[in-house]
């Protein structure tokens, strides 16, 4: 499912074409960290907050300016099956809606985009979330981002952003998080699942991004509380077919408690967003950009 997910995602970036020189509306290009490395960085609109979008594990700045076609079969089915979607670049994908109300920026870990001439620098896989953390902090310095930010977390980066912003809570002004990978899986998850969990997350494929998942939880578990900022927790409804499940998979009612416990930590509320699967912003853009858009208006208006 990751697989096809990552090829339509190629083709997205092939279509787009090559980045956009700099401006003050928009950029798209390599940022340069320090060490020798460099972290593509797509930013588009103005104005305050900055709303810095954290992707899932694989994924990069292509899936935030695209959307599964209107009409697709895959839009009414009742399971999660994003692997068959017809995904194109749209002026309705989310990056491009949240640039006509403020400054968006999406940038790609390393090993996430497959090709082109703005990858970000390799580095060796497994990785530490301790180090997303770390390279977040150095783009947001080295891109001249402005703080505190809005945050948007999909999947595995709502682990990196639950790091960061108990870690670095003057950065954040508010935070979403969109089907994420809650830290209190391990709460919910028998000891089976939680060690599938880890193991799945640490294969490592040549090119292809690595986590540790089980070091993740570890240090998220010794960090301070989260930061007191508006934020909203946004779960899917759909969920993938039985016949590409494993025994040893977390349920969809499990994820779901799992990402209840984390809104209750943020003071919070966890959302279902009708007619989503796992990657809500390509099912619905709409619906993800209007929650992003309602936690910038409430920034503006004091929290």
């Amino acid at each position: 499912m990751k697989q096809a997910l990552m090829v339509a995602l190629a083709a997205i970036a092939a279509l787009a074409g090559g980045p956009i020189a700099a401006a003050e509306s928009g950029f798209a290009g390599p940022v340069d960290i320090g060490t020798g490395r460099t972290l593509f960085l797509n930013c588009q609109g103005t104005g305050s907050p900055t709303v810095l979008v954290i992707p899932g594990k694989g994924s990069y700045a292509e899936a935030w300016n695209a959307a599964v076609v209107p009409g697709d079969p895959v839009l009414s089915s009742p399971y999660d099956i994003i692997d068959r979607a017809r995904i194109e670049p749209s002026p309705s994908a989310v990056q491009p809606t949240i640039a006509r109300t403020t400054r968006i920026c999406v940038y790609d870990r390393p090993d996430t985009r497959p090709d082109g001439a703005d990858q970000s620098t390799p580095v060796a896989q497994p990785h530490t979330v301790t180090q997303d953390v770390d390279d977040v902090v150095s783009l947001i310095a080295a891109a001249g981002l402005s703080t505190p930010m809005v945050f948007v977390a999909h999947s595995y980066g709502a682990l990196i952003l639950g790091l960061l912003a108990r870690e670095h809570p003057e950065l954040v002004s508010g935070m979403v998080f969109t089907e994420p990978t809650s830290a209190f899986l391990p709460e919910v998850g028998s000891p089976a699942q939680n060690a599938a969990f880890d193991t799945d997350g640490r294969i490592v494929a040549p090119g292809q991004e690595a986590i540790l998942p089980n070091d993740a939880f570890t240090a998220l578990a010794g960090a301070p509380p989260f930061p007191r900022v508006p934020s909203i927790v946004l779960s899917a409804d759909k969920f993938p077919p039985p016949s590409v499940l494993r025994p040893d998979n977390y349920t969809q009612s499990q994820i779901h408690r799992a990402n209840d416990l984390l809104a209750v930590a943020l003071g919070t509320s966890n959302v279902i967003v009708p007619g989503t699967g796992h990657n809500q912003m390509l099912y619905r853009p709409s619906a993800i950009s209007a929650e992003i858009a309602t936690l910038v208006e409430r920034i503006r208006n004091g929290g």
